[in-house]
């Protein structure tokens, strides 16, 4: 058994026939018969059966391309590892960031890493939570910022913030001229909510559920101008990050903090446990830190 013949394998599976896996690979099509053929005597199981319209796996095929793909990926991520051993830190590196905070706490930090490694092509990504974890894991997105709680084992995660989150109305809104506001006056509000798998959401649901209720939501975008142009419309409420708004114009709007209770949360970087970091994953976490510390004792 050898890696090529494990590779055949799968891209005969994923594309559905021999001849289709020959062209994709560029190999001719007796090679890979001759190579799975290989595999089954080696193995002892038939592992696909040919059919009118292509192939279909045996129950010991099933198995096999389970463990066929992730020994690939563990090969692919080895040859990275070897491959950037040496030489300047280069490529591209895709790195989530939740939009409500990219701006806030990541911008110096993009232009210095800009600055230090030119060479790297930053990819990043604006995803809530739910999508976060799933780019992660499919190797979409190699190091990422998160709102806490991040529950998962599968991820290493370090705290660097806490924030809280404040209400947001137009200046029309009668709550517009309160220095504060206790949430049991704003559960009955109706919301501006972002995209279903942003973690503001849930704390918001889990505020009302508090008060025995479910929150009206009259709107609902995953860009944070959308958001905010609704709520200076009229259109509801929203809340969002504190820390935001300290270098963000709120022009025709009011920011009130909110009590009874705070909400607070906890925010991370975070990175897939047991998988293999590139060097531009890993200075892109160093200086991330660094910058991050710095700010937060200032």
């Amino acid at each position: 058994m050898d890696i090529r013949s494990l590779r055949y394998f799968v891209e005969v599976v994923q594309l559905n026939g021999f001849s289709r896996a020959a062209e994709s690979l560029f190999v001719t099509q007796p090679a890979i018969s001759r190579s799975i053929k290989k595999l089954e005597d080696e193995l002892g199981y038939t592992l696909l059966i040919r059919e009118v319209d292509g192939v279909k796996l045996t129950e010991e095929g099933d198995i096999l391309l389970a463990h066929a793909k992730q020994i690939l990926s563990q090969f692919s991520c080895m040859k990275k590892a070897l491959q950037e051993r040496s030489g300047p830190i280069s490529g591209v590196l895709p790195v989530g960031l939740p939009p409500v905070i990219a701006s806030t706490y990541f911008a110096d930090i993009i232009m210095a890493f800009s600055q230090r490694y030119p060479q790297v092509e930053l990819k990043i990504l604006e995803l809530g939570t739910r999508k976060m974890r799933e780019a992660m894991l499919n190797g979409e997105v190699e190091t990422a910022a998160v709102m806490l709680p991040f529950a998962d084992d599968r991820f290493e995660v370090h705290p660097f913030s806490t924030d809280r989150l404040m209400l947001l109305v137009s200046k029309q809104h009668p709550l517009a001229i309160r220095e504060f506001v206790k949430f049991s006056e704003i559960v009955d509000e109706p919301f501006i909510f972002f995209s279903d798998d942003f973690l503001i959401n849930e704390l918001v649901v889990s505020a009302c559920g508090v008060y025995g209720k479910k929150p009206t939501i009259s709107g609902r975008s995953s860009h944070l101008d959308l958001v905010t142009a609704m709520v200076r419309a009229g259109v509801g409420v929203t809340l969002l990050p504190d820390s935001m708004w300290q270098n963000t114009s709120s022009v025709g709007l009011s920011v009130i903090p909110v009590i009874e209770p705070i909400l607070a949360y906890d925010i991370a970087l975070a990175t897939v446990k047991n998988h293999h970091q590139s060097r531009r994953a890993k200075a892109w976490h160093d200086l991330a830190l660094t910058i991050l510390k710095a700010n937060r004792a200032r």
